[in-house]
């Protein structure tokens, strides 16, 4: 007799327990996959920066390597170049130099005697991360500036 009077409510509470449980897994694995496209993200970015970087300081050893060998800096102005070294790259990292202005002893080093001459460079650079759209563009760039002052 008692058989006859259960109507299989455990049943249906716990297709209700499933379901609930269900839901918050697919959550948890919705968060999860943002959590790991933002770190992809964020690890391009960081290898965009330091790309830069590296286009930058190379960009500054080549004005001060041609101020040295070359004397004048007329010839530095508009002057480019590219850095190898970074295969994760979608796009190698490049520089672009262009001349400031010449610089006289009293803006260099204050208290210092003789006659000191030099000149201000813009640096720019720019560095790119390992991952591309479809389109064959890179998704992350990083452009860096410096004005670098050779004497």
């Amino acid at each position: 007799m008692r058989h006859k009077s259960e109507r299989g409510a455990v049943l249906l509470v716990s297709l209700v327990m499933l379901l609930l449980l269900t839901l918050i897994g697919l959550a948890g694995m919705r968060m999860v996959q943002l959590e790991e496209r933002m770190a992809g993200n964020l690890r391009d970015r960081q290898m965009a920066f330091q790309a830069a970087e590296a286009a930058l300081r190379a960009g500054e050893a080549a004005a001060l390597e041609r101020y040295r060998h070359d004397g004048p800096m007329a010839s530095i102005d508009d002057a480019k170049g590219v850095v190898d070294g970074f295969s994760e790259s979608s796009a190698k990292p490049a520089f672009r130099l262009r001349f400031l202005r010449w610089l006289a002893s009293e803006g260099l080093e204050v208290g210092k005697g003789g006659s000191t001459r030099g000149v201000a460079i813009e640096v720019r650079a720019e560095g790119f991360g390992a991952r591309r759209q479809p389109s064959g563009e890179p998704v992350s760039s990083v452009r860096l500036s410096s004005v670098y002052f050779i004497r």
